[in-house]
């Protein structure tokens, strides 16, 4: 090989190489953005409440995303672990207030039941009602038919609610209640005998 025909090859070599690390330079400038953390969250709120009052062992611990701008919710996330009692047939329920809607709900209960479909799982209830004080109840793994136990199970679930903008107003003061277990006294059948409910005030918001 003459002297060249070695300078091209050379000069192919480095010609090859440049391009091919400008290459994965340019792929990689592709894989790089930048990732919103906690986007838009005004407020968290953690709750954590268990069927203390009854025999039963069925819970519910998670956390409230308030999502919004300028201080204002528009949007609340309920992240949610639960576990319910083989024997329990009141489940988990989800009491969410006036001035607010349910946009989407992702639940893997009961998770290790792979024949089981999660979505049969879960029962909305709404009402029109001005004077009640939930406007919807989504309830979990709740045996309201003859009041009998669904199996029990563990679970994830994901409940996301958006507020009605223009009903809302700094002044408000809401909360959502998270129900768990069963019981029954002197034969009257009791739901959710043990309850926490979480207050969020616009006002503490605001200040934040």
């Amino acid at each position: 090989m003459t002297i060249k025909a070695r300078y091209i090859l050379l000069a192919v070599l480095i010609i090859s190489v440049t391009i091919l690390i400008l290459m994965l330079s340019s792929r990689q400038e592709k894989f790089i953005h930048k990732t919103a953390v906690n986007e838009k969250i005004v407020q968290t709120r953690s709750f954590s409440v268990s069927s203390d009052s009854t025999d039963l062992n069925t819970s519910a611990k998670g956390t409230l995303f308030i999502k919004g701008d300028k201080g204002i919710p528009e949007h609340i996330q309920i992240v949610a672990s639960i576990s319910i009692d083989p024997k329990d047939w009141g489940g988990v329920a989800f009491n969410i207030p006036d001035k607010w809607y349910i946009s989407n709900i992702t639940s893997s209960f009961p998770e290790k039941e792979t024949k089981s479909i999660p979505a049969d799982y879960i029962t909305t209830l709404t009402t029109a009602d001005t004077e009640n004080k939930w406007r919807a109840i989504i309830e979990v793994g709740r045996g309201r038919d003859a009041y009998k136990s669904t199996g029990g199970g563990t679970g994830t679930v994901v409940v996301d609610l958006v507020s009605d903008k223009k009903a809302i107003q700094e002044s408000d003061q809401f909360s959502i209640s998270v129900a768990v277990g069963s019981d029954e006294k002197d034969g009257v059948k009791i739901v959710g005998p043990d309850y926490v409910e979480i207050p969020i005030s616009l006002a503490d918001i605001s200040d934040d």
